[in-house]
């Protein structure tokens, strides 16, 4: 049996992650420095590795790996990482959805009342030397009823802060998370029928139809069928809205404003024509608000996320141990 499990960190952590060194099970290995040949060819000599998506973890990686026990992902999504490859070959993947939940809420929270108070459109007529008050005038999030698609570690959180802000939250989770204090489970018809607000916290790939299955999961159908129109926000994962569907009711009214912190794509030099004239018309509308996938980005959460992830490596090596010791 081993008697200490070393674990390769190819991307750079914050210094909270330090006092996890203590363990005297685990060897860490910094390699944020190394050539990804260099890495590839290593692999196989650790059992732990740490990294935020440095590499795509697929058939090919693996295959450079030979008795890997886990994969930490500096994070709270799985974009990237096959999970059932892993599961086949006995490999735990540990994440940190907790450490940046409360960055998340906070930055979905700035954008509904960014736009609801049209802060994009008055900063501009002002850079314009134009005071206009009544064209600005404010929406409150008082009172409103909002509708959250996703009831997670974000979900759960932003409904208790709606909640405590006087909303009606209504939620709808595929997997029809328990009922709490804070929101009312319901179908996606019944949000569809009453919500004013909506704000998207799903993951991309999705545990019980396979991998990429919410891809487009907001498309055009997922819009008309609302009764009322919408503002609508998403901090989750760009590809999770179809983007054009999205112009075509932002364009009819359907959709009186937007704040996305993720698009489908993020790379702006590698924009088709397509996604470019897409960023340009987004940008242009004085009624959405874009930021650069900045929502669970703050100080605090990227000091937070390394806690809690060696937190959990911490109590996987543990755990390995216990249950091989006996």
């Amino acid at each position: 049996m081993k008697k200490i499990l070393k674990v390769l960190i190819v991307d750079k952590l914050h210094d909270s992650f330090n006092f996890h060194f203590s363990n005297n099970k685990i060897e860490y290995t910094y390699a944020f420095d190394w050539k990804d040949s260099k890495i590839l060819n290593q692999i196989q000599n650790f059992d732990g590795l740490i990294l935020r998506s440095r590499f795509v973890i697929d058939e090919t990686f693996l295959n450079h790996t030979k008795d890997l026990l886990f994969i930490a992902r500096v994070g709270s999504g799985t974009d990237g990482i096959d999970k059932k490859l892993l599961a086949k070959n006995n490999i735990e993947l540990l994440t940190a959805p907790e450490g940046n939940r409360n960055a998340v809420t906070e930055h979905t929270l700035g954008l509904i009342f960014s736009v609801l108070n049209n802060f994009k459109k008055s900063q501009n007529q002002l850079t314009h030397f134009e005071w206009k008050r009544e064209e600005n005038r404010g929406i409150e999030l008082t009172g409103k009823t909002v509708g959250i698609i996703g009831y997670g570690n974000v979900g759960r959180l932003l409904s208790k802060k709606l909640n405590a802000l006087g909303c009606e939250v209504l939620v709808f989770d595929k997997r029809n998370k328990k009922q709490d204090d804070f929101a009312k489970i319901v179908t996606l018809k019944e949000l569809q029928q009453k919500a004013q607000i909506v704000s998207i916290h799903i993951p991309l790939d999705d545990d019980i139809n396979g991998e990429n299955k919410n891809f487009h999961f907001v498309d055009a159908t997922f819009f008309k069928n609302f009764e009322n129109p919408i503002f609508f926000f998403n901090t989750s994962r760009g590809e999770v809205v179809n983007t054009e569907a999205l112009l075509k009711y932002l364009k009819n009214g359907k959709i009186k404003g937007a704040g996305l912190d993720v698009l489908e794509n993020e790379k702006l030099k590698t924009f088709t024509e397509i996604q470019k004239r897409q960023f340009e018309e987004l940008m242009n509308m004085e009624n959405v608000i874009l930021t650069p996938h900045v929502a669970g980005w703050t100080f605090e959460s990227y000091e937070n996320l390394n806690k809690v992830l060696g937190q959990k490596i911490n109590e996987f090596v543990e755990e390995y141990f216990t249950r091989n010791d006996n």
